[in-house]
């Protein structure tokens, strides 16, 4: 079992984006075309794993699946500990996979570092389901750790979303009846140790800030000499030159989980777009030299933009990679990434 192991759960940025009925049928019709060439010369039932195991190493992923709509959430597990990272929509689906593990150990222990607040990063929140178990049921409890210059903590803001008027269940009761939590905050620099293991085994965790609006967050995670940088949300300072805080989180790492959001053009407006200079996410040529500067050796590129098809989605990543000479994959929902 690798020592550092990543799933998503949520991929995309700024607002979920399902997958619409056009977009299926266009993958269908793909594979349709190729399907009946395939299989043209066969006669009566063709047996659906021979199907399957066609369809799998023969028609790329863009065409037979999707990248997912749901915004960002990251699973880690390392050291015997379960990290979240951000809680986009993706969170729902990461706490019903939970549950099975829920009631086995009679409760969960995990950690949430959370990137920053904007609502495509917290609104799986009221959706998640450890939220609401009792505590007279199992004993679920979690670490939160998000920023200290925000108008509001990061408490404040979840309790604030689950508001009436705009939410059902009053979230002071959840406080008092189910999920235990604990708060603490971050800033640029900050080490977090999170298990008491010895020396050796200890997962540890630097907090650096990125160039986004509003205070927002990278962080690294190690243990065992292995390196998982998550930095969603930032783009280049003045001068396109990475910022220093940037590289130390991606140095060397064995993952580098970044916001490659835009293709160039996007980003500069060319061909009279909406220039995105200023919006917080990043480009193909510029994740290429972060990546290339910091020795990374893997590039998963996510916080995909909501109106990128799964093509295009690939597009980016493959941009990253031809630049950078490093092997890149753009996040998928159920990617499993081990190292």
């Amino acid at each position: 079992m690798s020592a550092l192991t990543v799933r998503f759960w949520g991929v995309r940025g700024s607002v979920p984006s399902p997958i619409t009925n056009a977009a299926i049928e266009e993958k269908m019709v793909e594979v349709a075309r190729k399907a009946i060439v395939k299989f043209k010369i066969r006669d009566g039932h063709v047996p659906d794993e021979e199907v399957l195991e066609w369809m799998r190493s023969s028609i790329p992923f863009r065409d037979r699946a999707t990248y997912g709509g749901n915004t960002t959430c990251v699973e880690v597990r390392v050291g015997g500990e379960l990290i979240i990272l951000d809680m986009g929509t993706g969170l729902r689906e990461l706490g019903l996979s939970l549950m099975g593990e829920t009631r086995k150990y009679g409760g969960l222990k995990g950690t949430i570092l959370q990137s920053h607040v904007h609502w495509d990063h917290i609104q799986g929140y009221p959706f998640w389901p450890q939220l609401y178990i009792p505590r007279t049921a199992v004993q679920n409890e979690f670490m939160f750790y998000g920023g200290r210059e925000w108008d509001k903590s990061l408490e404040e803001v979840l309790r604030g979303q689950m508001n009436p008027p705009v939410f059902p269940v009053d979230h002071r009761e959840l406080e008092m009846t189910s999920l235990k939590m604990n708060f603490d905050t971050v800033y640029d620099g900050k080490k977090i140790i999170i298990s008491q293991l010895p020396e050796a085994d200890r997962v540890r965790v630097t907090c650096r800030k990125l160039n986004h609006p509003q205070e927002t967050y990278g962080y690294r995670i190690e243990h065992r000499g292995k390196v998982l940088a998550f930095c969603t949300d930032h783009e280049p300072y003045a001068g396109n030159e990475p910022p220093r805080g940037l590289l130390e989180l991606a140095k060397d790492a064995d993952v580098f989980i970044t916001d490659c959001q835009y293709s160039h053009d996007e980003y500069a407006g060319v061909g009279g777009k909406v220039q995105k200079h200023g919006w917080g996410h990043s480009y193909p040529e510029y994740i290429a030299k972060v990546a290339d500067m910091a020795k990374v050796k893997k590039v998963v590129t996510t916080h995909h933009d909501p109106q990128a098809s799964d093509a295009r989605i690939e597009e980016i990543a493959e941009a990253v990679e031809k630049m950078s000479g490093i092997t890149t994959v753009p996040a998928y929902e159920g990617l499993i990434i081990g190292c």
